[in-house]
């Protein structure tokens, strides 16, 4: 499944004790863990990566900074790895989101999962309409 394209648009919940359930056709796909990141100065949701394409990432953007000489790129990197956790799925598909990415992206009852090609996107369903919404409207192209 390396190299799989996460592709689609679901609607789930987050239970009362911070958990989404990962999309049916996704559960597999995730069943070794998965890298929950905020990727800052970005939209406003949580990308769900497999450890594989979380390495192909960080090798892509992170991997040529200059974390010891360049103080930009140094907090640029801290920035995206303070905001990481490692999770796995329990037997119903479920991950653990944390408390604090909870709070800050307003999370509750209903989530929007994006898929992203090499990641899913969960999303607060206004906000996630808001940005859709804004997009469409900047581009000039009907989304629906």
């Amino acid at each position: 499944m390396v190299g799989m394209k996460l592709s689609g648009e679901f609607d789930h919940s987050l239970d009362p004790k911070g958990r989404v359930t990962l999309p049916a056709r996704y559960r597999d796909y995730f069943r070794d863990g998965a890298i929950l990141v905020r990727l800052p100065r970005r939209e406003p949701c949580l990308c769900v990566y497999r450890q594989d394409a979380w390495d192909a990432f960080d090798e892509k953007y992170l991997e040529g900074k200059d974390y010891y000489e360049n103080e930009h790129d140094r907090w640029s990197v801290r920035d995206i790895y303070r905001m990481q956790d490692f999770v796995e799925p329990d037997a119903q598909g479920r991950i653990l989101l944390a408390d604090k990415r909870i709070t800050e992206l307003g999370l509750s009852g209903k989530v929007k999962i994006i898929g992203a090609r090499d990641c899913l996107e969960i999303w607060d369903p206004d906000t996630w309409d808001a940005a859709l919404a804004e997009e469409t409207k900047r581009r000039g192209v009907d989304n629906g």
